[in-house]
């Protein structure tokens, strides 16, 4: 796995940039996000059946759409 990529993500119809950092801890993979204009993120494999921000009450509030945009670049980069 690589040691950081970066994948072009549309939100509002506008194309951003996301530097996703992968973080293998001990309690499973997580993805460190970095997206220019909002904080800093951590996702990881939910039940939902796709990446989902980590955090629990502590996570940021991020739309919704930005959060599923993230998933799909990351399930693109590990097939």
């Amino acid at each position: 796995m690589a040691v950081s990529f970066t994948a072009q993500i549309i939100h509002d119809k506008r194309p951003m940039l996301a530097v996703i950092v992968p973080q293998l801890r001990k309690n499973g993979m997580h993805y460190e996000v970095n997206i220019k204009g909002f904080p800093r993120f951590y996702m990881v494999w939910s039940a939902l059946g796709r990446y989902d921000v980590a955090g629990g009450e502590d996570a940021p509030v991020l739309p919704y759409g930005l959060i599923l945009a993230v998933s799909d670049a990351i399930e693109a980069s590990s097939q």
